[in-house]
């Protein structure tokens, strides 16, 4: 019967196994091996990076995954019930000033639509894809709707008081936003304002 003899290797078998050294067993930790290495303790994300806004801003500029959701939500409704209200005062008789097919030509009443639709669909995106600073970027599309409120008072009252409601519900998702940003912990923004 023929024997092996193992000089000076040692077969890992397990981290904490036993092991052959010159015919003998002996206990052997493998965590002494100098080519050792930890197990990772948390594998690395598999998952795609997600697409932002001026990857490079600061954490508290942002808003929270769930927050961001619902103000882009809300500015979609908002333009939705914006058009609605568009469409409704054309069928009625009493267009407002953006929709008026009787005082401005089809290439100015085209951009006169999409210069009023446009920043209400850009700031549902731009929060969808949080975008920092959602809170400054609603201050646009709420201003605009105030504005259209003013100019639409003698010509479609109706709507004029429908579009300033759609305004302060802006004002509403402008702090909805200022609310729903990152919030960093004590231990943290220590951390932040010492580097």
């Amino acid at each position: 019967m023929r024997t092996r003899r193992f000089s000076s290797h040692i077969c890992k078998l397990s981290a904490d196994s036993a092991a052959w050294t010159s015919g003998n067993l002996a206990f052997v930790s493998v965590t002494d091996s100098p080519d050792w290495q930890p197990p990772h303790l948390h594998p690395p994300s598999t998952t795609p990076p997600e697409f932002s806004f001026f990857p490079g801003a600061r954490q508290q500029t942002r808003l929270a995954p769930a927050w961001s959701r619902i103000i882009a939500l809300g500015w979609l409704l908002e333009m939705f019930a914006f058009i609605c209200v568009g469409a409704s005062s054309q069928i009625i008789g009493r267009p407002v000033i953006w929709l008026d097919d009787q005082r401005w030509g089809s290439v100015m009443l085209t951009i006169l639509v999409a210069a009023t639709c446009f920043p209400l669909m850009a700031t549902a995106l731009w929060s969808l894809f949080h975008g920092p600073q959602v809170f400054l970027v609603s201050a646009v599309p709420t201003s605009i709707l105030m504005v259209l409120a003013v100019l639409d008072r003698d010509s479609s009252p109706g709507s004029a008081v429908v579009t300033f409601v759609l305004a302060i519900s802006g004002l509403l998702l402008m702090v909805g936003a200022f609310a729903g940003r990152y919030r960093l912990s004590n231990l943290s923004s220590a951390t932040t304002t010492s580097n």
